[in-house]
């Protein structure tokens, strides 16, 4: 689609710096979208790893609690297993230009009593829960870090294809039209100049 310009030399000369810009723009674009995928397939990789940990640990915890559940009473459970605590730091990674939210686990206080240690499944389980927590929030860092470059590569992808198949194509057709029609005039200049200089020496 040709856009509306004066076939002038000036407009020509702009619309060819413009020209330039997009198609280098273009390829910034398109190299970030390549970075940008790159990042987003290592990120599900290591994500679709995670889960399927994550997945492994929190089923043979939820089979030792079914069988503590099934051995003891829920008061000496709970006599067992007071409230722990966590202290988890949040922050930010660059990505390109994204930032994107990171968990830190800093510190963990079980939620055990020592004569918990007694029974063995409660100390697996301990055990399990404990490195169950770092990978729950490695998990949500990735999720995060999966979605925030879905949007962007969505985004990144509709500007390349807005520059390579509508800006940069209409630039090109709209600069073929003004020179085309430059060299008309320049032709028609020349028609009348070869006229005008036949009708003096005619004289």
């Amino acid at each position: 689609m040709r856009l509306r310009a004066n076939p002038n030399r000036m407009e020509l000369l702009r619309l060819k710096k413009r020209l330039v810009l997009a198609e280098r723009g273009h390829k910034l674009l398109k190299d970030k979208l390549d970075e940008l995928m790159r990042s987003f397939l290592e990120a599900i990789k290591e994500l679709i790893l995670i889960k399927a940990e994550v997945e492994k640990k929190w089923e043979k915890i939820l089979k030792i609690s079914a069988l503590l559940r099934a051995r003891h009473l829920p008061e000496e459970i709970d006599k067992w297993i007071k409230p722990g605590k966590l202290l988890i730091t949040g922050y930010e990674e660059r990505l390109l230009n994204l930032k994107v939210p990171a968990f830190s686990l800093e510190s963990v206080t079980p939620s055990f009593d020592e004569i918990a240690l007694t029974e063995a499944e409660i100390e697996v389980a301990r055990k399990d829960c404990l490195d169950l927590f770092p990978l729950l929030l490695k998990m949500a860092s990735l999720w995060q870090r999966c979605d925030l470059l879905a949007d962007e590569i969505e985004i990144t992808r509709r500007r390349v294809n807005a520059l390579e198949h509508i800006l940069i194509p209409s630039l090109k057709e709209t600069i073929r039209y003004i020179e085309a029609r430059l060299e008309e005039i320049e032709r028609s200049y020349k028609t009348q100049l070869m006229r005008i200089k036949d009708i003096i020496e005619r004289h």
